[in-house]
């Protein structure tokens, strides 16, 4: 596997971030890597898929790239008292890594995950731009936005007053239906997590409202990377449905 850290300025947000990717070793000129897009969350960085889970080791018998960009404290927002994180990263970030990367842009291949404020960002940016991708995992994720002032303290960065409700079932509903209908979800969180109740009714949402394909699963854990490495083995196999000890598909 090889793994980049790619550091450059960004005219949205006016500085550098350093954006961490993951490659498989044998990379073919004529066959671009699927690629995973995968968020982080509040407090964390990009990088901390990489430090904090074997990610690198189950990916190795597969065609897949990952990214992980930074996204520090925004939400994944054009903050109201901050920085365009959003324009950084879907006019930046994303066109730019598709230039410098051999990877492909095909919905097919492309995916995209987060975990908390994260899954929060995946679920978002697949509403918005539903053509872009074929399969969204949100894990642990904030989905009520009601929440940020227990979060964060410095949440007036992100949004004035009031923070908006039901900010993903808005953009949800709003988007393409047919192009929702296609994407593959998968959302899970710990049984234990503080967040369950919100994700609970959010999944019955996009199951019994939209109709979505949506595969909701809970197990023992809390809102920590203990169980975030624990479901990461049965997320990248319902993704790429491939044995991840030997990149060979699965049998029906």
């Amino acid at each position: 596997m090889t793994l980049l850290n790619l550091t450059r300025a960004w005219p949205a947000l006016q500085e550098q971030t350093t954006t961490h990717v993951i490659l498989p070793n044998n990379i073919q000129s004529d066959h671009p890597l699927q690629v995973l897009w995968m968020f982080h969350g509040l407090g964390d960085s990009g990088n901390g898929w990489i430090r904090k889970t074997n990610l690198e080791v189950l990916t190795k018998y597969t065609n897949l790239a990952v990214i992980t960009p930074e996204m520090g404290r925004s939400f994944y927002m054009n903050m109201a008292n901050g920085l365009p994180y959003w324009n950084y990263l879907t006019k930046e970030v994303i066109p730019e890594m598709r230039k410098l990367l051999p990877i492909s842009t095909d919905p097919k291949d492309n995916f995209v995950s987060g975990v908390s404020m994260g899954g929060f960002g995946a679920l978002k940016l697949v509403f918005t731009h539903p053509n872009w991708f074929s399969a969204t995992i949100a894990i642990s994720s904030v989905v009520d936005l009601s929440i940020l002032p227990e979060l964060m303290p410095d949440y007036r960065g992100i949004f004035n007053d009031p923070i908006p409700k039901h900010f993903l079932e808005d953009l949800a509903s709003q988007a393409p239906q047919e192009s929702l209908k296609k994407i593959r979800f998968y959302d899970c969180i710990g049984d234990q997590d503080f967040l369950k109740s919100d994700n609970d009714s959010f999944a019955t949402y996009m199951k019994t409202r939209l109709d979505l394909n949506v595969t909701y699963k809970t197990s023992p854990g809390d809102h920590d990377w203990l169980y975030w490495q624990s479901v990461l083995p049965d997320i990248l196999t319902w993704l790429l449905k491939v044995r991840l000890d030997n990149g060979q598909p699965l049998s029906n």
